[in-house]
């Protein structure tokens, strides 16, 4: 918005399941002849595949699925790059990158002109935001960590201390603590695996039936996991930054007062979203001093009062008609009532096509622009895009959340899974054909134009 260039910006921030198929969607829906850049700003030099993981705890062969290199997201001769950086403030035209992060401003050069950096380096001016920041969960579901490499060592590390424990304690019975308990036991069924639940029931998450829940339980009991619903254990040191703890413990549950001995405790409760960088957000009206009022934005009102994620109308913009231009998709926002990479990549999809919807439209008035004989309405309902008609390029699209939809690959032979309008399948053969062979691990390298390793 502040740069002279004519080409139009589009940031995403955060380049997981959200991220990229929002990418992909622009880069298919876009015209080749529109005059748009695309940057990426991702801290990390490759896409850690999350959903893999357990299985890569287990099987080191297995690794090489995890972390899929940026390196060929977007074609060579494209204005569209990938920032490796971690974005610090958002602001309602620019984001501000974190001082230690610095890109080079070649990384950052359009084809239409560079990034009006306003003397400042750290700057990304953008035309569009989307904010697709995914969510936390102890390790080693998701890990704070700032490469692959990184990634790969803190994997390392827990894979050897799982095989060096006989009685492993896994606190947090949620699709992550289910996966990987369900992992660890197939891999190593001589081990003690005690699962630890709050909850009356396993996968305990709006939407889903009772009987997922209970298929989900009876699946784990049968291959050997001690399940203990109801339940909760304080344990000394484990913590959502210390989540693995290898340590001789005598555990005691609170409520029954029964004992376990464990010498491995790995937490796995609790998915929270990191916000704070819309801190800095406020409405156009507020920066220009003619325009500004007395009352200051407050960016908490952008956000779930409970969970800290962003608050969305249901075309995925911000929920405040001052940021028509920002959008918010997957974990990090309120799109979904139970966030899944599934959930991610089809808000990515929809935010991507309005986005598209805006740019045609500025475009259109652009042209149209000092000329009152023409009819603003003509021809709208002919514009075309993807192959099909839209109706009017002045409304945008609704996001729908998909159906409750999960995949509970416990094992390379199987799991459970709650599928729209089939229902929920219990045993190998349903999840092993979603999912569980290899964790859709080709399909996700093929998604960023990789081969499979």
């Amino acid at each position: 918005m502040t740069s002279t260039s004519d080409t139009t910006r589009i940031v995403v921030i955060g380049g997981s399941y959200g991220g990229v198929a929002c990418v992909n969607q622009l880069m298919h829906s876009l015209p080749k002849s529109s005059k748009v850049a695309i940057i990426l700003i991702e801290s990390r030099d490759a896409r850690h595949h999350c959903i893999a993981t357990y299985r890569a705890l287990v099987q080191e062969e297995f690794v090489k699925n995890l972390w899929i290199p940026y390196t060929h997201l977007f074609p060579e001769d494209s204005p569209h790059k990938v920032v490796r950086g971690t974005v610090q403030h958002v602001f309602n035209d620019h984001v501000l990158l974190s001082s230690d992060e610095i890109p080079s401003l070649s990384d950052i050069t359009l084809s239409q002109g560079s990034v009006d950096s306003k003397t400042d380096p750290r700057r990304v001016d953008f035309d569009y935001l989307v904010i697709a920041t995914g969510s936390m969960v102890p390790s080693p579901a998701k890990m704070k960590v700032k490469s692959s490499a990184e990634g790969l060592s803190v994997l390392k590390r827990t894979r050897e201390d799982i095989k060096q424990s006989e009685r492993i304690v896994i606190v947090g019975g949620g699709a992550c603590g289910v996966e990987m308990a369900g992992e660890i036991k197939y891999a190593f069924p001589s081990k003690t695996v005690t699962l630890i639940h709050a909850s009356s029931d396993l996968v305990d998450y709006p939407g889903f039936p009772k009987s997922f829940k209970n298929q989900t339980r009876h699946y784990l009991e049968k291959q050997g996991v001690d399940v203990i619903l109801n339940e909760t254990a304080e344990i000394p040191g484990l913590s959502r930054e210390y989540s693995v703890q290898r340590a001789e413990r005598t555990i005691t549950l609170k409520k029954s007062g029964r004992t376990i001995e464990s010498d491995l405790q790995i937490l796995s409760i609790g998915m929270e979203v990191d916000t704070t960088i819309l801190s800095t957000l406020r409405p156009p009206s507020q920066d220009d001093p003619d325009k500004a009022t007395t009352t200051r934005f407050d960016f908490k009102t952008l956000l779930d009062p409970k969970s800290k994620a962003v608050l969305v109308k249901s075309t995925l913009q911000l929920k405040n008609d001052a940021f028509p231009n920002i959008f918010a998709i997957g974990d990090v926002s309120k799109a979904d009532p139970v966030p899944t990479c599934m959930s991610a990549i089809s808000s990515g999809q929809t935010c991507a096509r309005n986005i598209v919807k805006l740019i045609h439209k500025a475009e259109r008035s652009r042209v149209r622009r000092g000329s009152e004989a023409e009819d603003n309405s003509q021809r709208d309902s002919e514009d075309e895009i993807d192959g099909y008609l839209c109706r009017s390029w002045t409304k945008l699209e609704d996001y729908v959340p998909i159906r409750p939809l999960m995949v509970l690959a416990m094992n390379p032979l199987g799991g459970v899974c709650h599928l729209p309008v089939l229902g929920s399948w219990f045993g190998g053969v349903a999840a092993w054909l979603v999912k569980s062979g290899d964790l859709m691990s080709g399909r996700f390298w093929r998604e960023m134009n990789m081969p499979r390793p």
